[in-house]
């Protein structure tokens, strides 16, 4: 099982970075679209209605990717002050039970995702030729990101505990 683990932290690992890269190219390509949007509307007297659109749309993409990826890395907001006063073994189930909250969350963020998706599919967006589920399509494939990236750090985290890198003896 510890050999299966450290398979799937190397490929989670991996999908972290890519989705780093993207999350990072997306923020980007919105500081792209605001200047032109500014430079367009106050220099050149002619905004682009669609860029808001667009920028919006982005912006949604890259905090939920963002926030998966966030979740791999452990790099989410907690106050980690706290829980360095906890001895190892209490720190360890508080961790877990926090797991547990970040799971329940992302299964409905999943279940409400992909009825909002299939609720909205038939509309198109007022700016841009797409429909307006495919844009929220981010929704639950972000929350299933997110409860891979939480029960493989769970069990890794669980497993390092009691039986330290090497795996059980």
């Amino acid at each position: 099982m510890i050999h299966l683990l450290k398979k799937m932290t190397t490929w989670l690992d991996r999908l972290e970075r890519v989705i780093t890269v993207v999350t990072g190219a997306i923020l980007g390509f919105i500081a792209f679209l605001v200047t032109w949007q500014v430079v367009a509307r106050y220099l050149l007297h002619s905004g682009q209605f669609w860029v808001e659109e667009l920028a919006l749309l982005a912006m949604m993409w890259a905090a939920l990717l963002g926030a998966a990826g966030c979740i791999w890395t452990d790099s989410h907001v907690r106050l980690s002050l706290l829980l360095s006063w906890f001895p190892p073994t209490v720190r360890l189930w508080i961790l877990t039970l926090m797991d547990g909250l970040i799971l329940w969350f992302a299964i409905i963020m999943i279940k409400e995702g992909l009825f909002l998706v299939q609720r909205t599919m038939g509309g198109q967006m007022s700016a841009l030729p797409i429909s307006i589920g495919t844009t929220y399509t981010i929704l639950p494939g972000a929350a299933a990101l997110m409860v891979v990236f939480t029960l493989v750090r769970a069990i890794k985290r669980i497993a390092n505990h009691y039986w330290g890198e090497g795996g059980p003896p």
